[in-house]
């Protein structure tokens, strides 16, 4: 629907609330509230569709998608909060928690975890660091909770696909 064409409805009501406006009925709040109510129920009908899509439409930007990225990434040893990130990409924590989440198809937490264990990842097939180091490096607590994170998301110890990624490197 074109919305730059005239809703000749919504121009009627709109005059009709000017008038009251203007007039001394004004001062009868009945008068104002059911002309304002029909205006307000007259556009809920008309535009609610569009609406409702632009609700889907809720996302990052690509300068936001990326710059949320890029921070995240390079918080692994500062204490991250959301908030700075949202505001950094200049919306609210809420929307852009959502957006991102639409976006990326997961929290800014689990993008978080899942980029430190890749990371992790790399060092490990690079063989040269020790786990703790490792663990260290990805902003992880200590090799306790990097082992269980890594478990959770991996699917097996961090010692143990390090083997088998060398052992596949080797081969």
């Amino acid at each position: 629907m074109n919305t730059a064409t005239l809703d000749t409805e919504t121009y009627h009501l709109a005059l009709s609330l000017h008038a009251v406006l203007e007039s001394d009925e004004r001062s009868d709040p009945d008068t104002l509230c059911q002309v304002g109510r029909r205006l307000c129920q007259h556009l809920l009908e008309r535009y609610q569709t569009q609406a409702s899509v632009s609700q889907e439409r809720i996302a990052l930007a690509p300068w936001q998608e990326r710059k949320a990225k890029e921070i995240l990434a390079g918080s692994v040893h500062a204490k991250l909060f959301i908030a700075d990130v949202a505001e950094q990409c200049a919306m609210s924590r809420s929307h852009f928690s959502r957006a991102f989440k639409k976006a990326t198809g997961m929290s800014p937490q689990d993008w978080s975890l899942q980029w430190r264990v890749r990371r992790a990842q790399e060092l490990l097939a690079d063989g040269s660091l020790s786990l703790c180091r490792i663990s260290l490096e990805c902003g992880f607590a200590d090799q306790s909770h990097f082992s269980r994170m890594f478990s959770k998301l991996v699917g097996t110890t961090p010692k143990r696909w390090q083997r088998e990624q060398l052992q596949l490197n080797n081969d």
